[in-house]
């Protein structure tokens, strides 16, 4: 592997391969079709950065990497395959640099990205020096990347399309399963959940397969577990689950609670971040770095200093009056979870800005998004945010969804078609305590960072 071409660099994944085979001596290059933090970062190591998809940007490169998004007709993956370049789906190169590791996999619906950079930062602060990848940027980690000479890679095991099967890992965890990403599983939510217990059940024979008790299909997974011989252990908030936390008590500043292994009281934490969905990545992450060798009280130490990656509830102006979070939610259950952890920390009320993804997960979620906004006291709906090459479907619409959701919503809900109008509707109505979050995986984010440049020239003038 001499020169490594890849088609979307700037994905998370993408560019955090990328970088790290930069950093290991192989010449790297690639192409996006916009800037973004990402690409700029890459062009700063000396990567070359294509803005557009020309064939001739493939090079010389031996390799080139694309994504399930890439479409055949691509110019530069045609050009790969025509001239028996070496082409390879992005799984496939993680793959490859993962099998020189004992390697950690996350997998599920929603937590993937917070519970990897938990194990991330517990394993970096404890001396085992890992290898880590996650689908977000990380300050700890200066990015979506750590470059370790340790032998344990971290990394989260995308289900999206199929590909997490391709990896054979020493510790799999498994924090949920929903119906999600369906169109890549004949519509079939129980090939979804046979993917994820394939998934788990090929961690090797000194490793283990940890999985969320709290997600109903996937506790239905431990007696074949068990029949398989797959070593496994169950964690969440659920009694019966092998690692668990009692005495949970939560307030503005975070979330304290006793961990406990089996019928052992075996350390307490105080995680400075909220919510419940948080705890229990936590609980992932203490199980996974056990067993990997750090015991439960120094692990409940680092992540008493745990940072989340970005846009991971993510507080962009906090003057002790209003909060201005950011958050990536963009499933119905990412939603409550979200919004439960902005009733934690408000002092008054929670308004909360959505804007929903895709076409087909909107239309497919259509019911659970109605009714995922209980704990908001006012609403903003956009537009749906789809990436190029979806098409539109009949009737599904933010404004339809906005329509629907006054039904089940007992505060009030505004569909807002143009989003610059957002921060100035938006401020009028706050009042001291409140708290703004804005949800979504598309450029809602953009949002709350008109917010606070409002805030701020409002303070200053």
């Amino acid at each position: 592997m001499r020169h490594v071409h890849f088609i979307g660099i700037g994905g998370y994944s993408m560019s955090g391969l990328a970088i790290l085979l930069h950093e290991l001596g192989v010449e790297v290059s690639g192409s996006d079709m916009g800037r973004s933090s990402r690409t700029e970062r890459l062009q700063r190591l000396g990567i070359t950065v294509y803005y557009g998809h020309e064939a001739s940007q493939v090079g010389d490169a031996d390799v080139v990497v694309y994504t399930t998004d890439v479409p055949e007709s691509n110019p530069e993956r045609a050009k790969a395959l025509s001239e028996g370049r070496m082409l390879w789906h992005r799984s496939e190169l993680l793959s490859y640099i993962l099998d020189r590791y004992q390697s950690i996999l996350v997998g599920g619906t929603a937590g993937k990205t917070t519970t990897s950079t938990m194990i991330g930062r517990i394993l970096s602060e404890a001396g085992t020096d890992p290898t880590v990848l996650v689908g977000g940027e990380v300050a700890y980690f200066s990015g979506n990347v750590r470059l370790g000479h340790g032998p344990i890679a971290v990394a989260e095991a995308d289900e999206s399309d199929g590909s997490f099967l391709r990896y054979r890992p020493w510790i799999a965890v498994a924090t949920n399963v929903e119906p999600e990403h369906l169109e890549h599983y004949q519509g079939s939510f129980e090939r979804l959940c046979q993917a994820f217990y394939q998934f788990v059940s090929q961690v090797s024979l000194d490793g283990l397969a940890i999985i969320g008790l709290d997600s109903a299909e996937l506790a239905q997974m431990r007696a074949q577990l068990s029949r398989q011989g797959v070593p496994w252990i169950s964690y969440g908030l659920h009694p019966e689950a092998g690692v668990r936390a009692r005495n949970i008590q939560a307030d503005a500043s975070g979330t304290q609670f006793q961990v406990w292994h089996a019928e052992s009281h075996v350390a307490d934490v105080r995680l400075p971040i909220p919510g419940l969905h948080n705890v229990q990545n936590a609980l992932a992450a203490m199980a996974a770095c056990q067993h990997a060798g750090v015991d439960w009280p120094e692990a409940a130490v680092i992540l008493g200093r745990f940072e989340n990656a970005a846009r991971r509830f993510q507080r962009v102006y906090d003057d002790g009056r209003i909060l201005v979070v950011d958050d990536y939610a963009h499933h119905p259950t990412k939603v409550m979870a979200a919004l439960a952890a902005a009733r934690q920390v408000t002092r008054g009320r929670v308004v909360a800005l959505f804007q929903p993804q895709r076409y087909v997960r909107t239309q497919n979620l259509w019911q659970e998004f109605i009714h995922a906004f209980s704990d908001a006291d006012e609403v903003y709906l956009t537009e749906i945010f789809s990436p190029p090459g979806e098409e539109a479907i009949l009737g599904v619409t933010g404004e339809r969804l906005a329509d629907e959701m006054r039904h089940a919503q007992a505060g009030p809900v505004h569909f807002v078609a143009d989003m610059r109008r957002l921060p100035e509707m938006i401020l009028s109505g706050l009042g001291s305590g409140d708290t703004v979050i804005t949800m979504g995986a598309g450029n809602v984010y953009q949002v709350a960072y008109a917010l606070r440049d409002a805030l701020n020239a409002a303070k200053s003038g």
